[in-house]
């Protein structure tokens, strides 16, 4: 069994038997693995923040062939993210993260994007931008890594340019339709020139200048609901963190 170093985020830790963990880490090198622990369940063992939701560890580890599960032999705290966790509401939002990530990726297929997107996006969180700005900067962010960006520079049915006049937003095409094509999706919806703009200029610009982008409250509430409409549409997801923070009104 080839020993391997690198570093990786936990996405999802479960009680395996009574003294191992079974984690979910998303690693740097090596993409999303599942990760066995023995033994740091037991009485004798202490508290490890390393084993916690959204912790950066050192990991050292096991490969085994033909199949999905290795052996994790070490793993060192690097990042605990306090401040994040000392909000509900940033915290939330973190958690939110992870099983968006969890959902929409598959294992073993290194993507070093994704990996940076996560730390750059929990740094960000770390600090004082909104958490919902945040959410948004990492769902574009991460729809454009995995090629589900929807279309808005040209209409999503004819692909011309959609000019200056009124647009819609198709969620069964994938983007904008110009006002010659609104009948080719009747439940395409009324969009503002400001949410395309906002969601084209965080998918472009770097991580560094995106915090400096301000929007307006309206602008804000329709990207929020627009992309919860995509994502539900094209990846058919069920997080638990976006039901609970429905919840707690965050």
């Amino acid at each position: 069994m080839a020993v391997q170093k690198t570093q990786g985020f936990v996405l999802r830790k479960q009680d395996v038997r009574e003294t191992s963990i079974l984690l979910t880490v998303y690693t740097r090198d090596f993409g999303k693995l599942k990760l066995m622990s023995k033994g740091v369940r037991a009485p004798e063992a202490r508290f490890v923040g390393a084993y916690e939701l959204l912790a950066l560890d050192d990991i050292v580890f096991y490969e085994r062939k033909k199949k999905n599960l290795f052996f994790l032999s070490q793993c060192d705290l690097v990042n605990y993210f306090p401040k994040v966790r000392e909000s509900l509401e940033r915290l939330s939002y973190a958690a939110y993260f992870a099983e968006f990530l969890d959902a929409a990726t598959q294992g073993n297929e290194k993507n070093a994007k994704i990996y940076e997107l996560l730390l750059d996006s929990l740094l960000l969180l770390s600090d004082k931008a909104s958490p919902k700005r945040v959410a948004r900067i990492f769902e574009i962010k991460l729809l454009s890594v995995l090629g589900f960006m929807p279309r808005l520079k040209v209409c999503a049915a004819c692909e011309a340019a959609p000019g200056k006049g009124k647009v819609r937003f198709s969620f069964s095409l994938g983007g904008v339709l110009c006002e010659a094509c609104f009948a080719k999706d009747k439940s395409a919806r009324p969009v503002l020139a400001g949410t395309l703009n906002f969601i084209s200029h965080i998918k472009d610009l770097p991580f560094g200048r995106i915090k400096h982008i301000k929007v307006s409250r309206g602008v804000g509430v329709e990207v929020e609901r627009l992309l919860r409409s995509f994502i539900d549409y094209h990846l058919d997801l069920r997080l638990k963190s976006r039901e609970f923070m429905r919840k707690v009104g965050v």
